[in-house]
């Protein structure tokens, strides 16, 4: 993508629909330590510019048009280093300049080490109303391996801290496909993870970049993967676990008991608009797809000079949205409504896709009912392999 030309104001041209609500999503870049498998943009260094970087965080929010947000959702890095202060501090920006819905979601990733129960007090004292726990496994073997600053134990007590504060909507990240992990292995923290009573669960595979150290090593030959077939076998276990305690899978990735799928990740598989704030936060909003610098300086000095900092800016095309429909919409247990695709592109779902669509159907890999194209739930794993069959290229 090409750097576009500093904007300071918002052409009347891309506004967008003024009657439809956004998501949110706020960077917080910085690690208390750095996590061998993670490629996200972080740093844990430069912690003296946190006031400035609030600053010019807060600048590009007084920017932003002021639509109606549904959702509020803090990533990283670890949002959970934040003090309350700083971090009520952009929840009342934001609430002032989006005029948040009654009952929109404000969720914060958070690491289990910094859960105590004075602190997530105070947030849901700030706004916040849904903690995103990022355990990832309850085996401390699995932990270092990990590269995470927590253990086993502590994210238990994590979980009975939230509960015993009045958080019952928090939600547990879980990595599976690690390393000589076994079936038995990954159901121990399925099991302990069910135990600590989440309201929403998500479940990753270890996926490495070769920028990362883990990736590093195993482009080495030092650190040896799981075969994809050992993985499909753990993904299938998952959903056979979370189904049997309660959990319904409404994403490839994503389970939640009833009413608590998270709505600001809903918002990115509908393929809705998102603004995002902050460094290397990516955006959908108003006909554009952009990602700002991921330098935390170059950030700061960007917002500083009035300028949104894009490293990156592409119109958001009708033929990018129509793939980007199904590639998202695929990923939903709800799938993709053939009506609405219709509406929004004046063409017929089946007339878009390949014509393998119709073996695939045959075939049982996807499903047509009540005018929605659905995955087959035993084909989830493989979802990026069947959307290459069906897609048009480019």
């Amino acid at each position: 993508m090409a750097a576009p030309r500093p904007l300071t104001t918002t052409p009347p041209d891309l506004l967008g629909d003024s009657t439809t609500t956004i998501a949110v999503y706020v960077h917080i870049p910085w690690c208390a330590s750095l996590c061998p498998y993670c490629d996200f943009d972080k740093q844990a260094s430069e912690f003296r510019l946190v006031d400035a970087y609030i600053d010019a965080l807060l600048r590009h929010v007084e920017a932003a048009p002021p639509r109606v947000a549904h959702s509020l959702f803090f990533g990283g890095g670890t949002p959970s280093l934040l003090t309350v202060p700083r971090l009520a501090r952009i929840i009342d920006a934001c609430r002032d300049r989006f005029g948040m819905a009654a009952d929109a979601e404000v969720t914060i990733e958070a690491n289990p080490s910094d859960v105590v129960a004075h602190k997530i007090e105070a947030y849901l004292t700030a706004g916040v109303n849904r903690i995103s726990l990022g355990v990832q496994s309850l085996r401390d073997d699995e932990l270092r391996l990990l590269g995470r600053r927590h253990s086993a134990e502590k994210a238990r007590r994590a979980a009975e801290a939230l509960r015993e504060v009045g958080c019952a909507n928090f939600s547990v990240d879980v990595m599976y496909g690690l390393p000589h992990q076994s079936v038995v292995e990954l159901e121990e923290t399925l099991d302990g993870v069910i135990r600590l009573e989440p309201a929403h669960v998500s479940c990753y595979a270890l996926t490495l970049e070769h920028t990362t150290p883990m990736g590093a090593a195993a482009e080495a030959g030092e650190l040896t993967l799981l075969e994809d077939d050992v993985v499909a076998d753990q993904y299938a276990r998952i959903q056979e676990r979370l189904a049997g305690a309660g959990f319904g899978q409404y994403e490839i990735s994503n389970w939640a008991t009833p009413g608590r799928q998270a709505s600001h990740n809903l918002t990115y598989w509908r393929n809705g608009e998102w603004l995002g704030l902050g460094s290397g936060a990516a955006a959908s909003f108003m006909g554009f797809r952009t990602k700002r610098t991921p330098i935390v300086r170059d950030y700061i000095a960007a917002a500083n000079a009035g300028n949104p900092g894009y490293v990156e800016c592409e119109a958001w095309t009708r033929e990018r949205r129509m793939r980007d429909t199904v590639m998202l919409g695929l990923r939903l247990a709800a799938g993709v409504s053939a009506g609405d695709f219709r509406s929004s592109f004046g063409i017929g779902l089946a007339e878009y896709l390949d014509d393998r669509l119709s073996d695939l159907v045959r075939a049982g890999v996807l499903h047509g009912r009540a005018d929605r194209l659905m995955l087959d739930p035993a084909h989830y794993f493989v979802c990026n392999a069947v959307l290459g069959q069906i897609l048009p290229a480019g």
